[in-house]
């Protein structure tokens, strides 16, 4: 009886060990898809305050006499909950110490009034704030010269130099260095240049920069709030400096037993060349049930106990016994084989089911019954709250052509490509699905206005008018969109049926654009016409 306890305490520390493993690799890998995950928000994120940055700059170099009015008009749609930790955006100009009158008056003289160019001394080139909105409850601050903080100064200079959107190393913006030591963050700038638009009595001449205001901390905790779940310790580092500065601090602590879990992952923002530094959380190990190997050591211990008493009732039949053991040992071990066989085909199967049920079988993109069931989930969750929901009816233009003279695996080649470029036209959060044949929908969540919406819309229009290469040969191919904003009381059905008409009024109007959908019309009649926007 002891050698059946000695060699059951064996075997179950054995498959203790091997449980606790099994485990570890299930978190590793967890932990792989986590990071991954933050990584592609962040990047999206950056790309998207960057395109936004961009457009602005574009508004204000189309002013042919760029005044205040102008600034105020065309940063109107900008707020905190659209730019997520963004504290500023303003219009800033380059001086030299002998122009600061001059240029002070000239823009007093175009709608600021009151503006005084504020300098602590003489500077090579100095860099003042002309008109600022500020997208939090703190001041806006006019004739600030930002040049002071070498970090913006520099940013300025290599956007400027550059031609594109550039952000700063880290350091506490200007405005928030008279706030208690408590609340300043390490915070950083987007800067992007403006020159002369066509047209323009100065095209193509450098007027001015672009320039936003961000709080790390802030950006990481609104970016990463619907994500990564209270479930990963993230750290932002910017490593091109020669010693690496922090961005944004964790707000979550890493658990003790971090460890093997953490993870690292590089992203770029603004020529800047970033590091997240992440690590599991409490909550992040609780959700690996972490019980496992307790579970299976009381399970081996109570299985062994088991087998020792029913030696010792036999004990007057020895060798019958310990026959009889063997025998129930071995079938026992076959069948926790074969039942553990039997379990891993069938999730193997049901994932398999799922992926094929939901699933479109070409681009791997969600097919018309999963884009259905995400409609429904967001007509549930935007139900009572600001924000709602749009859908966008996208079909290919000229893709017919292509597939009819090049083959069906040339057009298999572009429907795959299509999907790509879609997927990296919308935010982590959206869905794209494949409806059919050349027919493609992307839900596009948490959209405060149809602006939102047409913004995403015009970057699908551009990404697939771009060429696709078949066979070293580029060909071009362009979209129909229809963008339809859900409306109170709009089912799954009628939202997709509204977005298929303003495709099919895009396609009637010349193709290669999109049209947005004035809402649903009366139940046993077409909605009215749309008016076309987006043109190409």
């Amino acid at each position: 009886m002891a050698v059946v306890i000695i060699l059951g305490l064996i075997g179950t520390l054995m498959v203790t060990a091997l449980v606790r493993r099994t485990q570890q690799r299930h978190a590793g890998q967890s932990m792989d898809q986590h990071a991954d995950e933050v990584a592609r928000a962040v990047t999206s994120e950056a790309d998207r305050y960057r395109d936004t940055l961009s457009d602005v700059a574009a508004a204000v170099g189309a002013q042919s006499d760029f005044t205040a009015g102008d600034f105020t008009e065309i940063t109107s749609r900008l707020t905190r909950q659209r730019l997520p930790g963004a504290t500023t955006v303003a219009f800033a100009v380059a001086a030299e110490d002998n122009q600061v009158s001059e240029v002070e008056a000239a823009w007093r003289a175009r709608g600021a009034p009151g503006l005084t160019l504020r300098t602590l001394g003489p500077a090579r080139e100095h860099m003042f704030l002309i008109f600022s909105r500020p997208l939090d409850d703190t001041p806006s601050l006019p004739g600030l010269d930002v040049g002071q903080a070498p970090e913006a100064a520099d940013a300025l200079h290599t956007a400027r130099a550059s031609g594109q959107v550039t952000a700063s190393h880290t350091y506490v913006l200007l405005k928030d260095r008279t706030l208690p030591a408590t609340e300043q963050q390490m915070s950083f700038v987007l800067a992007t240049p403006i020159n002369g638009g066509l047209g323009t009595p100065d095209a193509g001449r450098f007027r001015g920069w672009m320039v936003m205001g961000m709080r790390g901390s802030d950006f990481m905790q609104e970016t990463l709030q619907s994500r990564s779940r209270d479930l990963l310790n993230v750290t932002l580092v910017d490593m091109s400096t020669p010693t690496p500065t922090l961005v944004a601090q964790p707000r979550i602590s890493a658990a003790p037993r971090a460890g093997a879990l953490r993870r690292e992952r590089n992203v770029v923002v603004g020529q800047r060349q970033w590091q997240l530094h992440l690590a599991p959380t409490d909550a992040f190990l609780m959700n690996t049930d972490r019980r496992m190997p307790a579970l299976a050591f009381v399970v081996g211990t109570l299985m062994t106990l088991l087998v020792a008493a029913m030696a010792g009732v036999l004990v007057g039949a020895r060798v019958r016994a310990m026959n009889a053991v063997d025998r129930a040992t071995t079938a026992l071990r076959e069948d926790i084989r074969r039942r553990e066989a039997v379990e891993a085909q069938l999730r193997e199967r049901e994932d398999d089911l799922r992926q094929l049920a939901l699933h479109d079988p070409l681009t791997g993109l969600a097919n018309r019954i999963l884009f259905g069931e995400r409609a429904d989930h967001a007509i549930a969750t935007h139900s009572r709250g600001a924000t709602t929901f749009a859908v966008m009816f996208i079909d290919l233009d000229g893709f017919k052509q292509i597939n009819d003279t090049l083959g069906h695996g040339a057009g298999d080649a572009v429907l795959n490509e299509v999907a790509d470029r879609l997927r990296r036209c919308v935010r982590l959060g959206d869905t794209v699905g494949r409806f059919g044949g050349d027919e493609f929908a992307v839900l596009a969540e948490q959209v405060t206005t149809i602006d939102d919406a047409t913004i995403v819309a015009d970057r699908i229009i551009r990404a697939l008018e771009q060429p696709f290469v078949i066979n070293d040969q580029a060909h071009r191919i362009s979209a129909s969109a229809g963008v339809a904003l859900h409306k109170q009381d709009m089912s799954v059905a009628m939202i997709i049926q509204t977005a298929d008409r303003a495709m099919y009024v895009a396609k009637a109007a010349g193709k290669g654009r999109y049209v947005v959908a004035p809402g649903r019309g009366p139940a046993d009649e077409p909605a009215t016409p749309p008016p076309i926007r987006g043109s190409r």
